[in-house]
């Protein structure tokens, strides 16, 4: 009987655990026209990792940068129209994901992003 409780109270643990999780997840449709961008910065600690998906109706650069150093520090993508993965940051600050409209029309991005366990 013992094990029975303790499979429960673990099990509801995991689930509000991912609950949590889930509720830090983020969805924007946003319209970028030509040469506009597009930023989205989020607090990381270094135990911590940032998930990420796009897609675009049509070319965008797209950038990992840090906040404060304005530098950029995992990955670059020029004239991409969808990519997905998540990036580990080696500190603790604000990180921002940066989308660009390098076309010569109006470009729908959607996006998600959510914070994750490392």
């Amino acid at each position: 009987m013992a094990m029975v409780a303790r499979l429960v109270l673990i099990g509801a643990a995991v689930s509000l655990s991912a609950a949590a999780w889930a509720q830090d997840r983020r969805v924007v449709t946003k319209t970028l026209v030509v040469s506009e961008a597009q930023k989205e910065c989020i607090a990381l600690t270094n135990k911590q990792r940032l998930l990420y998906k796009f897609r675009a109706d049509g070319p965008v650069s797209f950038k990992v940068s840090h906040q404060d150093q304005q530098e950029v520090i995992d990955l670059k993508r020029d004239g991409t129209g969808s990519a997905s993965g998540s990036f580990a940051p080696r500190a603790t600050g604000d990180h921002c994901l940066v989308w660009t409209n390098t076309g010569k029309h109006s470009v729908t991005l959607r996006y998600e992003f959510q914070r994750g366990p490392q």
